[in-house]
């Protein structure tokens, strides 16, 4: 049953020494992401964006805003805004959370209008909103005890702070609602970026990259040519997630659907010139597989498809804006459950329009050179 078993793991063995490219490779690739996702993997949610209306310029408005900042949670930018210009905010991803503190705010105020604070809460990310909600609840508590101690039996009903809570785009929390998009943006990642890795080196495996060199196609050509196909394959697989999306999942689409095609058409065009830039790359399809996988599992952990971004640590948060699904993520989650426009969303398609050209461009120059 067994024989030649032993020569045959020689053979293999020996082969595999040969090709040290891949053996480096393979032994780099699970040390390397388990460094980058061992620090950077945390279910612990800080450095949240808040913006601050502080209509009262109160001593007791600006204790109330010293405790937030001190709880570690958040990020504070104290601004004078109006509701509208808070609200604009959170829907223009500027913010994930909004405290609105009224005009003549006191803790010991007769009226409960003048007692409470409102909070707005980007409800997209169900982890990050209840996390908001719990640290503010949490501070309001505090302040209040202390105030309610302050003002004796006698002024006891009359004194603490409310904090009244709006939930945004979610009020729900339904977790699908942040999950179904991004999972749109992977499913599309996913295997256009593995296809199109293996397509130049599938060449070279089955022995017709000679024939493609002998023919009268430019570069370009070429590596456009290996796109074209893979791109309608793209679009159909766009169009049936999102259909899904609609009406299986019933996640609510509220900004521009003419908007959203063309930018998850962008997405195709960025997943297929990497996966193109990996398959110039590689030498043969065993490394383009594992080079795919080098990018891939590093795009799911730190692009914020799973984890704050803002919650990860310095040294790794760099990192996050290198990885095109960052991108992809702020757009189709922005467009889709807070209803941005494209002023709002204009860096994030910039960056991943020059992405998409600039690694064509790169992975026709790096098949020009191996062709030399």
């Amino acid at each position: 049953m067994f024989r030649g078993l032993r020569a045959m793991a020689l053979k293999e063995l020996r082969q595999l020494r040969r090709d040290r490219v891949t053996i480096v490779i393979a032994i780099l690739i699970p040390v390397i992401q388990l460094i980058i996702l061992g620090y950077a993997i945390s279910t612990e949610v800080k450095n949240v964006t808040a913006v601050v209306v502080d209509l009262a310029l109160t001593e007791s408005s600006r204790e109330f805003i010293a405790k937030l900042d001190n709880s570690g949670v958040f990020i504070l930018r104290a601004a004078k805004l109006s509701y509208d210009g808070a609200y604009q905010a959170i829907v223009d991803g500027d913010a994930k959370a909004a405290f609105l503190i009224p005009p003549g705010f006191a803790p010991d105020a007769g009226d409960d209008q003048s007692r409470t604070v409102q909070v707005l809460v980007d409800g997209s990310d169900s982890t990050t909103a209840n996390y908001v909600m719990s640290t503010v609840s949490g501070v309001s508590q505090e302040l209040s005890q202390r105030y309610i101690t302050q003002a004796g039996i006698v002024g006891a009903q009359s004194a603490g702070i409310n904090a009244r809570t709006r939930v945004l785009f979610n009020p729900q929390l339904r977790s699908t609602v942040f999950f179904v998009p991004a999972i749109l943006v992977l499913i599309l990642h996913l295997p256009l970026v593995l296809l199109t890795a293996l397509s130049v080196v599938r060449e070279r495996a089955e022995g017709t990259l000679e024939q493609l060199i002998a023919t009268p196609i430019s570069r370009m050509g070429l590596m456009l040519g290996k796109l074209v196909p893979m791109f309608g394959l793209g679009v159909l697989e766009g169009a049936g997630v999102l259909l899904v999306m609609v009406y299986v999942f019933a996640v609510p689409l509220r900004g521009s659907l003419p908007l959203l095609v063309v930018l998850l058409l962008l997405w195709v065009a960025a997943s297929l010139s990497l996966g193109l830039l990996i398959s110039t790359a590689a030498r043969n399809q065993l490394q383009a597989v594992l080079m795919s996988i080098l990018v891939i599992i590093p795009s799911i952990l730190l692009s914020g498809f799973m984890f704050p971004r803002e919650s990860m640590p310095a040294v790794i948060y760099p990192f996050t804006y290198l990885l095109p699904m960052t991108y992809a993520l702020n757009i189709v989650r922005g467009l889709v459950i807070r209803g941005a426009g494209p002023v709002a969303l204009l860096p994030e398609i910039a960056v991943l329009t020059v992405f998409a050209v600039g690694m064509v461009i790169l992975a026709a120059t790096r098949f020009q050179k191996r062709l030399g």
